[in-house]
């Protein structure tokens, strides 16, 4: 997996890619946002302004389950995120808050 695409809730808008280091045979490694919704409003979104300031931050951590279908990644000072993905490349996004996962968004892989 080199990268995951980022979508809204009900998957009608794109909102950007998470780029994955992940070194073969590991199940961490550091992943980067880049947030480049379809339309301008977007950004007005709770959820992609979260986005946006993971972005600033540069390098988060990714760990991967065993069976590579859930990802988490930790930024500096900001809930974790969880990445969850069916046998298809096909899931959901969203955060860790109070110990239960919130779905955000749509998630789907890309590889190469």
């Amino acid at each position: 997996m080199k990268a995951i695409v980022l979508q809204t809730l009900d998957g009608s808008k794109h909102l950007g890619f998470i780029l994955c280091a992940l070194p073969p045979g590991d199940l961490e490694g550091d992943c980067l946002f880049s947030i480049v919704p379809d339309e301008s409003e977007l950004f007005e979104d709770p959820n992609v302004q979260q986005l946006l300031v993971r972005r600033d931050q540069g390098e988060s951590q990714l760990e991967v389950s065993e069976d590579t279908r859930s990802l988490t990644i930790r930024s500096y000072r900001m809930d974790d995120m969880f990445v969850q993905f069916d046998p298809h490349g096909h899931g959901e996004w969203g955060y860790v808050r109070q110990g239960k996962r919130v779905a955000a968004g749509q998630a789907r892989t890309l590889s190469g």
